[in-house]
């Protein structure tokens, strides 16, 4: 596979997983309409379906041209992958935000007209059942210990391997797999993606334990059966994460082995598309489920349906609840509460960390 065939496969498969995150989303949620709750009664509306096919259509408009300048990136740059990567998902970026601005006006007005209103917000319904229930998110602490594994194996493999390690390392790899840029054999630029390996763990596995110990919003109406659906909803999150982390978690290690002590002169690209394309196949099919077991509607009562308390529908922030963490109104997870001082806190630990596990691995390697 020659270096432009390669750079144009992983630059589709990378625009898929942006497309699936950035229009597939809020398309496929119909407890949602553009960050506007839906009840339930009136998520068969004709308007519903002509308000989210604009927005659709907006959408991929944007792709469509996004597409177009990055080919002209591409020529005018001479092959410069990161012009060309950036004119394609930033315009897109753009064309999405200016299609959701756009549909979510027509979605409120909607809203204003049909009189929507969110699950009576005042009424708390206590969790009916056991502890051990209340904390359970489908995998148990203890399956983490696999990524260790993973990851104190990579690292052993490594420090057997030492003297086959080339004295040039390298560092970053084109798209048709040949090293670009290289570093000088150290403790840093050998172990810089065990680093990365332990970082994305602990962060996995905190959003995962976190989720099993978050306030669980049950339906007055229908206490047991949203019950049911909380368990549902987290034990789909919990496999996709962990999963998720295992996939990465295993192409680190690999790319570690290729580029250290089994490198042969190029990093198969191949495989690299592969795990991209394992990932994207994972994220669909998650919220195919989601959306066939009638889950993406968990997290809509109370407060979490409240429009009010959803900047610009995606964002909470809710000076009255006094959670940090609450269920997403559309896709994975969960998301911080940004009235409370402690998510930012946290937010900037999340962000910090990498850039401080790159600057010490540099550090290291100078």
């Amino acid at each position: 596979m020659n270096s432009t065939t390669a750079f144009v496969w992983i630059t589709v498969v990378i625009d898929l997983i942006w497309l699936l995150s950035l229009i597939g989303l809020p398309f496929l949620m119909t407890a949602m309409l553009m960050g506007v709750y839906v009840p339930p009664r009136e998520r068969s509306l004709p308007q519903l379906r002509t308000i989210r096919l604009r927005f659709l259509m907006i959408s991929l408009s944007g792709a469509l041209l996004g597409g177009l300048l990055s080919f002209a990136a591409y020529r005018l740059s001479d092959g410069s992958e990161g012009w060309t990567l950036s004119s394609l998902l930033l315009l897109q970026a753009a064309a999405v935000l200016a299609a959701w601005a756009f549909s979510r006006r027509q979605a409120l007005a909607l809203k204003a007209q049909r009189g929507w209103k969110a699950p009576e917000s005042s009424k708390r319904t206590a969790y009916i059942g056991t502890d051990p229930m209340r904390k359970t998110s489908g995998i148990r602490a203890w399956a983490y210990l696999l990524h260790v594994a993973i990851i104190a194996l990579c690292a052993l493999l490594t420090v057997l391997s030492w003297d086959r390690i080339p004295d040039l390392v390298p560092m970053h790899f084109d798209a048709s797999g040949l090293p670009d840029r290289y570093a000088a054999k150290s403790l840093g630029s050998v172990f810089t993606l065990n680093l990365f390996q332990i970082l994305l763990t602990g962060l996995f596995a905190g959003i995962h334990f976190s989720m099993g110990r978050t306030r669980q919003n049950l339906d007055p109406a229908d206490p047991q059966g949203s019950l049911r659906k909380q368990k549902l909803f987290r034990g789909a999150n919990a496999y996709i994460l962990y999963t998720l982390s295992l996939v990465v978690v295993l192409m680190f290690g690999w790319i570690q082995a290729r580029s250290t002590y089994d490198f042969r002169g190029t990093l198969p690209i191949g495989y690299a598309l592969a795990f991209l394309l394992l990932l994207t196949v994972m994220l669909a099919a998650f919220f195919i489920y989601l959306k066939k077991r009638g889950l993406d509607d968990v997290g809509t009562n109370r407060y979490h349906g409240e429009d009010r308390y959803w900047r610009g529908g995606a964002f909470y922030c809710n000076p009255q609840d006094p959670a940090v963490m609450v269920e997403k109104r559309i896709g994975l997870g969960w998301t911080f509460n940004f009235a409370r001082p402690a998510s930012w806190l946290i937010l900037a630990g999340v962000l910090l960390l990498p850039a401080a596990a790159i600057a010490i691995a540099f550090t290291a390697g100078s």
